[in-house]
C-alpha cells in the first residue's frame, strides 16, 4: 500500500506539471507551424536526430545508474559531474565537427551553421545529466516539473518571436539553445550538487556494469527510433520529413505524456524493491491496467480525429499529415505500454536483459524502416511497416520482462488486455455513427472545434461507463459534498 501511495503522490505532481507543459508545447508548436513551412521544420528535424544521439552519448547510462544506486555520497556525485563536464566538451566539439559530414550527406551547406550553433545545446544538455537525476532520485518531481514548464514557456515565447521576425528555422535553433542553458542552470541550483576537491573514479566503477548495458540499450534504441527520420530526410526530402515528423510528434504526445506521468516515478520508488520481483510485478500490473484503460481509447480517438487535430494545431497546409497520423495512431496504446517497461527492467537491476530485448526489437524496427523508405519510398508504407514492427516488439518485450525478469506469467497481461475489447468495440461503433452524422455538416473553424469536442465527449463517456468501479469513489465523494452543501 505504501508503494502505491508513493507512486500515486508522485504521479499526481508529474501529471499537473507535465500537462501544463503539454498545453504550452501544443500552443507554441501550433504558432510555429503557422509561421514556418514543412520544409523549414524538416531542416531542423534532420539535425535534431543527431542531437538525440549525442544526448545518449552524454548520458552513457549514468542517469538511471544514479537513481538505482542507493549508497552514493556527495563526493560520488561531484566526481561524476566532473566527468560529465569533460564529456560535454568532447561531445560539443564532436558535434560541431560533424556539421561537415551532415552537410555533405544531405547536400546542403546550411547544416554547417545549424550544427555549430546546436553544439551549444549539446554541451549544456550533457551537463544536465547529474543534477537532473539527483532531483529524480530525491523524488523532487514538483521541482523538475516547474523547471520544465517555466523553461518551455520562456523559450517558446523566444522561438515564436524570432519566427515572427523572419528568422526562419533559426528560430527553432535559438529556442533549443536557450532551453538547454536555462534548464541546466535551474537543475544545478535546485539539485544541491556540491563540487568537492579532487576526483575519484570509484563511484563510476561501482555502476559501470549497470550503466554500460543501459548505455548500449539507449544507443540501439536511438537508431531504431530515428533511422526513419534520417532516411526520410535523405530519400524523400525535407518537406516529406516535415510532414512525417509532425505526424510522429503528434502520435508521441499521448505516448510520452501519458506514460511519463507514471514512468519517472516508477524507477526511483521500485528500485528499493529490486530484490523482491513479486512486489515489482504486483505494482507494475496495476500500472499497465491504467495505461491500457487510457491508451486504447486514445488510439481510437486520434485515428478518427486526425483531420480536426491537424486543422486545429497545425493549419490547412499540413493536411498531408492526416493519413500518416492515422496509421501511426494504431500503435499508440502499444507504445504506451512498452515505454513503461524500461523503468521495470531498470528497477529490477536487469539492464543486461533490457539490452538484449532492445537489440531484438531494434532489428525488427530497422528492417521495417529500410523496407518502407528504400523499397516502397512512401511515407504511408513506412508508417504501416513501423506499426507492424511495434506489434511484434510488444510480444518480445513483455515476454522478456514478465517471464524472464520478473518470473511471472505473461498470460495475466494478455487477460488484462482482453477485458478491454468490449469498450473498444463500442467506442469504434460510436465514432462511425458520429462520422456518418457529421458528413452532412459544413466546414469551418467552429465546426472543427465542435466535432473534436463531440469526439472527446464520446471517448470520455464510453471509457467512464466501462471503468465505473475506478471512478465510483470520486463520484460518491462528489455526491457527499453536494449533499452537505
Amino acid at each position: 500500500m505504501k508503494v502505491q501511495q508513493e507512486i500515486k503522490r508522485g504521479a499526481i505532481i508529474v501529471f499537473i506539471t507535465k500537462y501544463s507543459g503539454i498545453l504550452l508545447g501544443l500552443v507554441i508548436n501550433s504558432m510555429l507551424a503557422r509561421l514556418l513551412s514543412p520544409a523549414e521544420f524538416g531542416i531542423v528535424g534532420v539535425v535534431t536526430v543527431f542531437i538525440t544521439f549525442f544526448s545518449i552519448l552524454s548520458d552513457i547510462g549514468l542517469g538511471s545508474a544514479i537513481i538505482q544506486k542507493q549508497d552514493f555520497t556527495g563526493k560520488d556525485f561531484s566526481d561524476i559531474f566532473k566527468v560529465s563536464i569533460l564529456l560535454s566538451v568532447v561531445l560539443a566539439t564532436g558535434f560541431a565537427l560533424l556539421s561537415y559530414p551532415i552537410a555533405a550527406f544531405y547536400d546542403n551547406p546550411v547544416y554547417i551553421k545549424i550544427s555549430r550553433l546546436l553544439a551549444i545545446q549539446v554541451f549544456f544538455s550533457a551537463l544536465c545529466i547529474v543534477p537532473k537525476n539527483m532531483l529524480i532520485k530525491a523524488q523532487a518531481f514538483k521541482t523538475i516539473g516547474l523547471i520544465d514548464v517555466t523553461s518551455t514557456f520562456l523559450t517558446g515565447c523566444l522561438g515564436v518571436a524570432l519566427a515572427y521576425h523572419d528568422f526562419s528555422f533559426f528560430s527553432i535553433v535559438w529556442r533549443s539553445i536557450a532551453f538547454s542553458i536555462l534548464v541546466f542552470s535551474l537543475y544545478f541550483v535546485n539539485s544541491g550538487l556540491k563540487i568537492h576537491s579532487g576526483i575519484s573514479f570509484s563511484g563510476i566503477r561501482g555502476i559501470a556494469k549497470y550503466s554500460s548495458y543501459q548505455f548500449a540499450f539507449n544507443c540501439i534504441n536511438y537508431f531504431s527510433r530515428n533511422l526513419d527520420n534520417i532516411l526520410v530526410g535523405k530519400f524523400i526530402g525535407n518537406a516529406g520529413l516535415g510532414l512525417y515528423n509532425q505526424a510522429y510528434q503528434l502520435m508521441m504526445y499521448p505516448v510520452s505524456n501519458l506514460t511519463h506521468v507514471i514512468t519517472p516515478v516508477i524507477h526511483p520508488i521500485l528500485a528499493k524493491y529490486q530484490h523482491n520481483k513479486a512486489v515489482i510485478f504486483q505494482e507494475y500490473i496495476k500500472i499497465v491496467k491504467i495505461l491500457a484503460i487510457l491508451g486504447l481509447p486514445v488510439s481510437v480517438f486520434i485515428y478518427f480525429s486526425s483531420p480536426e487535430l491537424i486543422q486545429l494545431f497545425l493549419g490547412e497546409k499540413w493536411l498531408g499529415v492526416v493519413p500518416i497520423l492515422r496509421i501511426l495512431s494504431i500503435s499508440i496504446w502499444i507504445q504506451m505500454l512498452m515505454s513503461s517497461s524500461g523503468a521495470i527492467f531498470q528497477a529490477a537491476g536487469r539492464t543486461d536483459l533490457l539490452f538484449t530485448t532492445g537489440l531484438i526489437c531494434s532489428t525488427v524496427t530497422v528492417l521495417s524502416i529500410l523496407c518502407g523508405v528504400l523499397y516502397f519510398k512512401s511515407l504511408e508504407m513506412t508508417a504501416i511497416l513501423l506499426v507492424a514492427a511495434f506489434y511484434v516488439n510488444f510480444s518480445v518485450v513483455f515476454y522478456m520482462l514478465i517471464n524472464k525478469v520478473l518470473q511471472q506469467r505473461v498470460y495475466e497481461l494478455y487477460a488484462l488486455l482482453a477485458r478491454r475489447i468490449p469498450s473498444l468495440v463500442v467506442l469504434i461503433i460510436a465514432y462511425l455513427l458520429e462520422a456518418n452524422i457529421a458528413a452532412s455538416w459544413t466546414s469551418g473553424p467552429s465546426i472543427v472545434i465542435i466535432s473534436l469536442g463531440i469526439k472527446l465527449c464520446i471517448m470520455g463517456l464510453v471509457t467512464a461507463a466501462f471503468n465505473f468501479p475506478l471512478i465510483e469513489p470520486y463520484v460518491k465523494k462528489l455526491s457527499h459534498l453536494k449533499s452537505k452543501s
